[in-house]
This record gives structure tokens, C-alpha cells and sequence, in this order.
């Protein structure tokens, strides 16, 4: 037990030796501004489904459903559908958190990831108004708010995906690094290493952040750098174990990849064949080639771990396609933070806020209607 309570200092510690006490004015704020937000964007989703004939706690579709089977059954160990397109491709964290509330309220699996995902898309509208706290003290809160709450695709925060919940612990983890907190950095980061593929990456930004530490730092510091660093994909790791013993192959996440339609290359190419095709995949290419500048922008001339890590984030996914590339981009912390510096402009807040709104309420439409490009 003094071991375990030593830790736990430890992880809310700040280098030298210093507890953070946090400013518990600015989280009451983030907290109630973040409260608001929410209620307006699930007040804003009430009446599209009244409109639509439709149940705010009936969007359980697509990859939702995916997650909810794995809350029930758990991975297959063989395969089981003509398609082979198995659920091998899902990480864990999600569905475990599906079947931990099923357990306590014996609600239906599809009810509780819809009401979980509302829950966390609750926690990542508070969380990113910290991060952006964190990485623009003077960027006023209301705007990162709006850019989590009014995101034209935030629709994925009520529809029981792990959008949110990625939200949530990047946002966290990043205002960890920025106050040097390894071994909690360590531990939000095992959990993102568990949610989504994604999650590993975050390693990358620890590294050069730690690397830059280690030089000041004393032996004890450095102890927790390593720690927190091993604690990083120490999800992953344990989502391959299981896969490993479950069906005998630890990589089943990445080699079911093909059976998705996923074969990876160049993803500039991809851009242009984007481009090329027109329509919504015309959409899709110019929001990833926006996104990939804005990452090389935020690494060049504002923070280089966030860069490193947006950067990544974009061209893995990117190289096996363009459908879900929206869900890389409008749920990751660190380009909404740039978004949300954009608003300080009055031009750009006239432009953005009303384009964002319809964009919302078109994929709410669209999403209750069924439509298969929304996934």
C-alpha cells in the first residue's frame, strides 16, 4: 500500500516536487461553459429527431453496432462472416466500458453506448477546453467549446463511438505532457494505446518531450520518464495478448485491415484520386490535405509535439483511404485547437460558426436517414 499511495503523489506531482493545485476557477468555468454546450447541442440533436421522426437514444448504427457485439461476445476467435470483415479491427477500451455499464444498470447494450458516448462527449468538451487553456492561456473558453459542440460532425459524440472518448484522453494527456507529468501521462496514455489505433501515437510526442527533459532532470525524475513511458503502450500491448491467445494472431487489428477495404499507400496519392473522383470524396481530399498543412504548420511554428502527433495521426489513416478520415480529423485535439485560434478573428467566427451549424444539423439528417457515407 505505501507504495501504491507513493504513485499516486507521484502522478499528481509536477517536476520538482510540487503538487499541482490547479486554478479551480478556471475548471468551474470550463466545467459549466463545457455543461451549456452540451445541453445546446443535445437540445439542437431533440429537435432534428422530432423533425425526422427519430429517437435521440436510437443512433446506435454501424460501427456502434460493432462495438456493441464485442461488449456482448467478445472477439471471435475464428472467422465468422462470408466478408471476413471481423471485428479484429476495434480496439477494446470502448466496448469494455459498453459492458461495465451494462453490468451495473442491466440496461440494452445499445442504450448504454449511446448514453456512454454522450457521457464522454460531456468529459471531452471540459477536457479540450483545458488543453486549449493549456496551449493558448489567451484564448478565450468559449471557443474551443463551440468548435467540440458545434462540430459538423460531432454527431459521432451522441452515437455511441469512441470519438469522444479519444477527445477526452488526448486533451488529457497533452496538458499532462505540457506540465511534465510523465507517470500520468503514462497512464492516459495506456488507455489511448487501448481505445484506438491512433492512441500509440502519442508516443511520439512524449518522446520528444522527454528527450528534452531528461538532459534537467535529476535520477528520480528520470525514473519517471522511463515509467511513463513504458506505461504508454502498454494497452495496445495487452489488447495483443489477448487477440494472440484468443485467436493466434497478436496483428489481427492490422491484418483484417484488407478485408475493410484498407490497403495502404501513398497518401498523397489517395488525395488525388480524391480529388479526382469528385463529390464527397472531393470533400474528404481537401479536408485531409487542409488537415496534413495545418499539422506541418502546428509543428513548425507552435508546438512540435502536438504537430508530430497530428501529423501521424493523419497520414497513417490516410494512406489506407479517405471514408473515415473526418473522424481523424474532427476529433483530434490538437488541429481543433488551431480551429479554435482561428475564431479569434471576428471575419472568420462570421463564417465558421454558421457553416459548422449547418454542417451539423446536414450529418444529423443524414444520419438519422440512414445514409452509409456518414460512417
Amino acid at each position: 500500500m505505501p507504495a501504491i499511495q507513493q504513485l499516486l503523489h507521484r502522478v499528481g506531482r509536477k517536476p520538482g516536487g510540487v503538487l499541482d493545485t490547479s486554478n479551480t476557477g478556471v475548471q468551474f468555468e470550463a466545467g459549466m461553459l463545457a455543461l451549456g454546450m452540451f445541453v445546446l447541442h443535445q437540445l439542437i440533436e431533440w429537435v432534428i429527431a422530432v423533425i425526422y421522426h427519430h429517437s435521440v437514444f436510437e443512433t446506435c448504427n454501424w460501427d456502434c453496432v460493432r462495438y456493441v457485439s464485442l461488449a456482448q461476445q467478445g472477439y471471435p476467435a475464428t472467422l465468422t462472416t462470408v466478408d471476413h470483415m471481423e471485428n479484429w479491427a476495434f480496439f477494446p477500451l470502448f466496448p469494455l466500458l459498453i459492458r461495465a455499464i451494462v453490468a451495473v444498470t442491466a440496461i440494452s447494450a445499445p442504450l448504454a453506448a449511446v448514453l456512454l458516448g454522450k457521457l464522454l462527449f460531456l468529459g471531452s468538451i471540459y477536457a479540450f477546453i483545458l488543453f486549449a487553456k493549456k496551449y493558448s492561456s489567451t484564448l478565450p473558453p468559449f471557443y474551443p467549446a463551440l468548435i467540440v459542440a458545434l462540430s459538423p460532425y460531432a454527431v459521432y459524440g451522441n452515437s455511441g463511438y469512441t470519438e469522444p472518448l479519444f477527445l477526452l484522453l488526448t486533451s488529457v494527456f497533452f496538458v499532462f505532457l505540457k506540465d511534465r507529468r510523465f507517470l500520468a501521462c503514462g497512464l492516459v496514455g495506456m488507455l489511448l494505446s487501448a481505445s484506438r489505433a491512433p492512441g500509440i501515437l502519442v508516443c511520439l510526442s512524449y518522446a520528444l518531450v522527454a528527450l528534452q527533459s531528461l538532459s534537467t532532470s535529476n535520477w528520480e525524475q528520470r525514473k519517471e520518464i522511463v515509467l511513463g513511458g513504458l506505461l504508454i503502450p502498454l494497452g495496445l500491448g495487452l489488447f495483443m495478448m489477448h487477440l494472440y491467445q484468443h485467436m493466434g494472431d497478436a496483428l489481427a487489428f492490422l491484418h483484417v485491415q484488407k478485408a475493410w477495404g484498407r490497403n495502404f499507400g501513398n497518401p498523397l496519392a489517395v488525395i488525388a484520386t480524391g480529388i479526382h473522383k469528385g463529390t464527397i470524396h472531393l470533400d474528404w481530399a481537401l479536408m485531409s490535405l487542409a488537415a496534413v498543412i495545418a499539422a506541418l504548420l502546428l509543428m513548425l511554428m507552435q508546438d512540435a509535439a502536438l504537430g508530430v502527433f497530428s501529423l501521424v495521426s493523419v497520414l497513417i489513416p490516410l494512406s489506407s483511404g479517405l471514408e473515415s478520415m473526418p473522424r481523424y480529423i474532427w476529433w483530434q485535439a490538437p488541429l481543433l485547437l488551431l480551429l479554435a485560434q482561428i475564431m479569434k478573428w471576428r471575419a472568420a467566427r462570421l463564417v465558421l460558426i454558421p457553416l459548422f451549424a449547418a454542417g451539423m444539423v446536414y450529418m444529423y439528417i443524414a444520419w438519422m436517414q440512414g445514409k452509409s457515407w456518414t460512417t
